[in-house]
This record gives structure tokens, sequence and C-alpha cells, in this order.
């Protein structure tokens, strides 16, 4: 079966080259123009059902094209790749303002070279109907890629059409279609499977073991301990130096209680502090007092594996250890048969502050953790049980 988007009714304009050519396609009623130049298509709706003003908008946008390469003007401005190119050089822009996080510019840059671009590059910004981008979501969803995927990708898409937009090449977007999600609640370690994952990470650091040619040390007790007392992301705990972290105190019942207060860095959305648990102070005194034995505990220096300068291979290590200790200890699942992953840690901490508190903000928290309430209320309060968010709701604050 053809696509909607397949030409039909194909007719060259006389007295023009044959490169010149109206045609329709399924997905509108309107006829259609292309013209092959520069090793590519240039399309555009001619707005028109009827035939023989379609000719003379062909003719037209013929005669509109040479001008433009008599000039020097780039005759392929309107095509998708020339509005993701200026889309993308926007967002490196932001990037080098601190604008835009670097993380989330390279993820749409994937997105667009491996499925986006050769599906729509050379397609006109005006020709993308929603029925185009329906039948790109069964492309891509093929592959069984989750609702979360396929939403990101539709998220680049719109961003493309809106610098699209910008410049004046289309009046509106076309209407995107929704995906639906299955919210899945987040696996996380209960508190007894937490000390159990502990009890073997002090275990095995005592047995002298390798793992991938890295010696599994007490620091992996330490890390284990520090990110479920800390609500930063794993991507903020691999970038974590020392000057990101500072030592306060607030005072209950005359007495200092102290904490952490950490800058998460490269945080998705903006460069904000986030306060750790009390437990936290004391695992990080003791992790840098190591270190500062070795020499690795200035500023600039890493909290976690600081002799590794390659970040993406000391989070690598992390979690070949992390997983090693997890399949030791038999916690690899949860007890719906969930995978459990480094992220876990991070579930853990918030869970453990929604379960245990005794009067829950969950907009401090959410907040605390860099993250929504839509988020908390979709991954992680679907763990709560009854008595539990009863406890939150209706307890009353003593005097």
């Amino acid at each position: 079966m053809s696509s909607r988007s397949s030409p039909y009714d194909m007719n060259p304009i006389k007295g023009y080259p044959k490169a010149l050519q109206i045609y329709r396609i399924g997905a509108s009623k309107y006829w259609q123009v292309r013209l092959f130049v520069d090793r590519k298509y240039l399309r555009k709706s001619t707005k028109s059902e009827n035939k023989a003003d379609a000719i003379e908008f062909a003719k037209r946008f013929f005669d509109d094209i040479k001008i433009a390469q008599r000039t020097g003007g780039d005759v392929h401005r309107d095509v998708f790749a020339a509005c993701a190119k200026h889309m993308m050089t926007r967002q490196e822009s932001l990037v080098a303002t601190d604008q835009r996080n670097k993380r989330i510019v390279s993820e749409d840059h994937k997105k667009l070279n491996l499925d986006i671009l050769p599906y729509f590059g050379n397609k006109n910004v005006g020709s993308i109907t929603t029925s185009m981008l329906d039948d790109y979501i069964a492309t891509i969803g093929a592959r069984k890629l989750s609702p979360s995927t396929i939403s990101k990708h539709l998220v680049v898409i719109r961003k493309v059409l809106g610098e699209a937009q910008r410049r004046g090449y289309i009046m509106s977007l076309p209407m995107f279609p929704s995906v639906r999600r299955k919210d899945n609640p987040r696996p996380y370690f209960t508190t007894k499977e937490m000390l159990k994952l502990q009890a073997k990470a002090r275990e095995l650091a005592k047995l002298n073991i390798k793992v991938r040619y890295v010696p599994l040390t007490e620091e992996m007790l330490n890390f284990l301990t520090f990110s479920v007392l800390v609500f930063v992301r794993l991507s903020d705990l691999k970038l974590l130096k020392h000057k990101h972290i500072r030592k306060d105190a607030y005072k209950e019942d005359g007495k200092n209680v102290f904490y952490l207060s950490i800058i998460a860095a490269s945080s998705k959305t903006i460069v904000k502090e986030s306060l750790s648990m009390a437990g936290a102070v004391a695992q990080y005194e003791k992790l840098r007092s190591r270190q500062k034995s070795m020499g690795l505990a200035g500023p600039d220096d890493y909290v976690f594996f600081p002799q590794y300068r390659n970040r993406d291979y000391a989070l690598a290590t992390i979690r070949r250890q992390f997983e090693f200790i997890q399949k030791e200890a038999g916690l690899e699942r949860d007890n719906l048969g969930r995978k459990r992953t480094l992220y876990s840690l991070r579930h853990s901490a918030l869970m453990y502050r929604i379960k245990t508190s005794e009067n829950l903000d969950i907009f401090a928290l959410a907040k605390n953790a860099l993250t929504s309430v839509d988020q908390l209320e979709r991954f992680y309060l679907s763990h709560v049980q009854l008595p539990e968010k009863a406890r939150a709701l209706l307890s009353i604050r003593k005097s």
C-alpha cells in the first residue's frame, strides 16, 4: 500500500524542463509542485485544487527558483534539513550562553541524524502534514521504541518546524499526534534491600576483587550510600567536584544538624542547589579523607573515581561495579521482576523521603530533586500505600 505522501497524477509543465512537475498526494486535496534542482527536489503546495491555477503557480515557482540561483540565494532554504540546521545552530548558541543544556542538544542531534533527517530531510516544511507524522511514528514504532522515546522524536520535529515558522516558511504547525504513555513506577531498593546491598559491597571490598581490571574498594560503598542520601541525578554525580559541595547546618532543639548543599551543575533544567540528608555528610567526609591521602581532594577534583578524567569511563566503571555487587547480592530485579539499574539509587532516595517523611511537602521535594511534581506523582507516588498517603496528608505539625 502506497504512503499518503506518495505522488500520483504526475504532470510536466509544457514549455518548461521535465524536472518541473505538478502532482497530487493522498494526504492533501491540493495540487503539489516539485522541481529537481541541485540534486534535490524542491516541493511546495500550490494551495489550489484547480489544475490550471496549479500550473500557473508552478511557473511562478520555477521563475522564483531561477532568480534565487542567479542571485546566489539558497534555493533549498525551506526544506526540512535546512531548517533543522538553523535550529541546531540556534540551540548551540544557547549552550554557549548557558541557556540550554549541552546534553539535550546532543540528544537532538542524534535523533535528527539517525531517523528524522533520512525521513523528512528533503521534504518542504510546508508539505509536512499530520498524516505524514503518523506515518513516521509507524515507521520508527516498528523498532519497538518506547512511547517516551517516540514523544521525544516529535519534540525535535516540532522544534524544526518552529524554526521554519520563525523564518516565515510556514504560517502554522501541523497538528501533532498524541502518543499514549504508560507510566511504570520506578524500581527501587527497599530499606532492607539497601542494607543488604551495602553489606555485600562492604564484604566484597575486603576481598581484593577486580571488576574489568579495576579494584572494587570501599569507594563503591560510599557511592551507594551517598547516592540514596542525596537527590541529584546520575549525570550530576558523574561530574560532581568538591567545589560543588558545601557543608551547611540548621538548628534543631538547640543543636546543629549538618547537611550538604550540592550544586547540580549539569542539571537538565537550570543550575540550582540541592540539599542532602544529614547522613550524606559522614559519607562525604570519609570519602574525601581517603582521597586527600591520594592527593585527589582539591576543589576541581571529582568526588567519585577522581583518577579518571574521562567521566564517561568513570561512570562505566561505577556501573560495572554496581552491577557486580547487585548480582552478588541477588538484587538485580525487584519483586515485580523489573530490572534495577544505577538510576534505582536516585529512585530509592526519593522513595525514602516520600515513605518516611512525617509531613511531606511534595513541592519542596520536587524542587530539591530538580524535577517536577508531575514526575513524582507519575513515577513515585504510585508506590506509596494508602496508610502512608494518609499519614502525609492528615498528620498535624506539633507546636
